[in-house]
């Protein structure tokens, strides 16, 4: 049989399942007894029989449902130990089926009454083993300790049956019989938990990776999924990405690596923090990142439409700071876009921005090594790409990602891509042609100031933009702004809008999944380079 396992985060997922099967069993248990406890009085009462005997059975029965509904109302609140819980189990599970015994012994006649402890017992016990968790071991011991009791009164009850009371003789001839069928209920039951105990047990071990335990699908892209998870030990919700093979082959293996290893050397508060990283024994690769409550800016926009401009020049001044850091280790992101920007609230702050995948990460100190670094590959999304992505990937440096950022501070302020198409060759194209209209001509809340700055960031050639992260954030600072946006701000916006944003945020999470088809809005990566021979 299988042992309980000595895992803090499985006996914590074990308590609260515990606890609301405790509370929906015993619940149901107790509207069954009620419901039962009226019929008898009813039949009883329309049957005319002995008046003393008719209340005194629905009564007892009324008194088990009413024992019953304490431990629901006990397990319908608050958080209740394992050790309470199984105490509950145990000694309601028992206190059942000795209540049943009990309330039987004077309903005649005495063979039946004995037929129906054991059926009693029976539909309690296997109840118990298909609802609550349990491994076999415990399962067998609320057995017995609910039917040796049980089974003495229905072995007297089959005694005086057959007027065998004062026949020491026949004792263990009934006591056999009554406990022989105890014992196939005991077996079922016990049988019944180690099997859904174990299967319970493989589920989430299929769920493991390393320390972590994965709950949800929150997020799908080319190379792998990402799932909310917990750590075993601590607790603690995390992100967990996990390559998915089946995509792709040596290659996108040493690329996932890549990502974590330089994602891991970004310290900035505005980037996604790494916690650990390995593989499987089945060679699946994943690392965990700080898990955070919230939505991508691509969702905000779906929520609330268009920004302020305040609160635009807010969350990019964090953008900017976290790509000088990224820029300045020589890491350039290709793919910054809206839905790679979380916004989140971190330590009671609001508003607080967060750069995350940097799966398509170029290091430009990587020495030429493009099996990793994809040169001589158009890499990045569609709708925020720069014009030298298209037409010279092998030179990009880390304007590109300032163009991108220019794109994307378009889109939180007008609600729309700088340029949109029908398919990626069209946007490709406006891209590297079309000028890039102003935000002004779309919304006139956009000052001068602001407008010249983002279209220093669209330039078409990268010696045109702005020079570095941190010269575009001093730009955007300086801009005059005719409301204001702060921590007193977010704070209040996350106040309000937390709970909706919250469940808005879920219910586009799994439209995303639900969706795989190509857009200008999903990165891309297509190799340019000649084939070899």
């Amino acid at each position: 049989m299988a042992a309980e396992p000595n895992d803090s985060r499985f006996d914590e997922e074990t308590r609260a399942l515990l606890q609301h099967r405790l509370w929906t069993v015993f619940g149901m248990l107790s509207l069954l007894a009620f419901f039962y406890a009226l019929s008898q009085f009813v039949q009883d009462l329309v049957a005319e029989t002995e008046r003393s005997r008719s209340v005194l059975l629905p009564l007892r029965t009324f008194l088990n449902g009413a024992g019953a509904g304490l431990v629901a109302l006990r397990c319908r609140t608050g958080r209740r130990s394992v050790t309470e819980l199984r105490l509950l189990d145990a000694f309601a599970t028992a206190g059942t089926c000795w209540f049943i015994a009990a309330s039987l012994t004077d309903v005649p006649p005495p063979n039946e009454a004995s037929l129906s402890i054991v059926l009693g017992a029976t539909y309690v016990l296997l109840a118990r083993a298909i609802f609550l968790p349990s491994s076999g071991w415990r399962t067998l011991g609320v057995s017995l300790l609910a039917l040796v009791p049980a089974g003495v009164i229905a072995t007297r009850l089959r005694l005086e049956a057959y007027g065998a009371v004062d026949r020491p003789s026949e004792w263990p001839l009934q006591a056999f019989l009554v406990f022989r069928n105890l014992g196939v209920t005991a077996f079922l039951a016990t049988f019944t938990s180690r099997v859904i105990y174990g299967l319970r047990r493989q589920v989430r071990d299929a769920a493991r990776l390393g320390q972590y335990v994965l709950r949800e699908k929150i997020g799908e892209g080319g190379m792998g999924a990402v799932y909310r998870a917990t750590h075993a030990l601590l607790r603690r919700d995390t992100a967990v990405k996990v390559l998915l093979p089946r995509r792709v082959g040596d290659h996108g293996m040493m690329r996932f690596e890549r990502e974590v290893k330089l994602t891991a050397q970004l310290k900035h508060p505005s980037t996604v923090a790494i916690f650990d990283y390995g593989r499987t024994p089945d060679g699946v690769f994943y690392y965990a990142m700080e898990y955070l409550e919230g939505g991508d800016l691509e969702q905000l926009v779906e929520y609330r439409g268009p920004l302020p401009v305040a609160r635009v020049v807010w969350v990019l001044e964090q953008v900017c700071r976290a790509l000088a850091e990224a820029h300045g280790l020589g890491l350039i992101h290709r793919d910054v876009k809206p839905s790679n920007v979380l916004l989140c609230e971190r330590g009671g702050e609001g508003d607080v921005a967060k750069m995350v995948d940097f799966g398509l990460v170029k290091d430009l100190r990587a020495g030429g090594d493009s099996a990793q670094t994809h040169d001589g590959a158009l890499t990045g999304t569609p709708l925020y790409i720069a014009p030298e992505s298209i037409s010279a990937p092998d030179t990009i440096d880390a304007r590109a990602d300032l163009y991108s950022l220019g794109a994307l501070a378009y889109f939180l302020l007008v609600g729309e891509p700088v340029f949109q198409g029908d398919n990626i060759v069209g946007v490709c194209a406006a891209h590297l042609h079309t000028p890039p209209p102003r935000a002004s001509a779309r919304r006139p809340e956009v000052g001068p100031e602001l407008d010249a700055v983002l279209l220093r960031c669209l330039e078409k050639q990268p010696a045109a933009r702005f020079a570095s992260a941190l010269a575009l954030r001093a730009a955007l600072l300086a801009c005059p702004l005719d409301e204001r946006w702060g921590a007193g701000e977010a704070s209040a916006w996350w106040a309000e809008h937390r709970g909706p944003f919250g469940e808005f945020c879920a219910s586009t999470r799994k439209a995303r999944l639900g969706s795989s088809a190509r857009s200008p809005g999903a990165a891309i990566v297509v190799d340019l380079r000649e084939p070899r021979t």
